[in-house]
């Protein structure tokens, strides 16, 4: 008669045992995710912020971009020094250049923001 007590005193120290690790399982789990979240969160804070800087550059770009319309027109076809067409060839071949280098700013901010999303 001892023996079935003493193997149901072994079970339940084996499901005792088991239960303990599925919580520690759990607890390392539910800590594991508030881990991930805090990091998913700094990263998206910090992803705002830059998207903010870059939003700010953007607005400035635009801004240079339509005056440097005005500002051809002005040197090129209002400037009585410029006389001949090779001069206005010349300088719509530097607003061109100017354009091409926002351009090229922008694209390049579009792909840092890209590759650091979170």
């Amino acid at each position: 008669m001892d023996e079935p007590i003493r193997s149901y005193g072994t079970v339940l120290w084996v499901i005792a045992g088991l239960l303990a690790a599925l919580l520690l399982v759990a607890a390392f789990s539910i800590w594991t995710t508030y881990q991930q979240n805090a990091i998913a969160k700094e990263r998206a804070e910090s992803y705002q912020a830059r998207v903010d800087e870059a939003q700010a550059v953007v607005e400035q770009q635009r801004d240079m971009i339509t005056d440097l319309t005005s500002d051809y027109q002005s040197a090129a076809y209002d400037n009585p020094a410029i006389d001949r067409i090779a001069e206005q060839q010349l300088l719509a071949a530097e607003y061109q250049l100017l354009a091409l280098q926002t351009l090229a700013i922008q694209n390049t901010q579009v792909i840092e923001l890209l590759s650091a999303a979170p």
